[in-house]
């Protein structure tokens, strides 16, 4: 199995992508990306996190769902919610 990268998930900046919650599917914005610093003595990947935000009333757990996004997806993420704004919900999943 290959890791995910960074470029894997580039062309869906900006995009909605889809979430397959019940009991039906919701859509998120996929904001950005994030490259982190380079794991002293792992070399594996880059590490990085995506940024996801959704309106305020779709609300999505701290759990792992399956993201139709990136190259060859759908792919499980696990997302954890960030501090909300007034209007959108916001979310990251990090990749090491």
């Amino acid at each position: 199995m290959q890791l995910l990268k960074a470029e894997d998930f580039e062309p869906w900046v900006g995009r909605q992508v889809r979430v397959n919650t019940l009991p039906a599917p919701v859509e998120i914005k996929l904001e950005r990306i994030q490259r982190h610093a380079p794991l002293i003595g792992i070399d594996t990947r880059e590490p990085f996190s995506l940024y996801f935000e959704s309106p305020i009333n779709v609300f999505l757990l701290d759990t792992s769902y399956q993201f139709d996004c990136g190259k060859g997806g759908p792919h499980e993420i696990h997302i954890t919610q960030l501090m909300p704004s007034a209007k959108l919900r916001h979310y990251e999943a990090v990749f090491t």
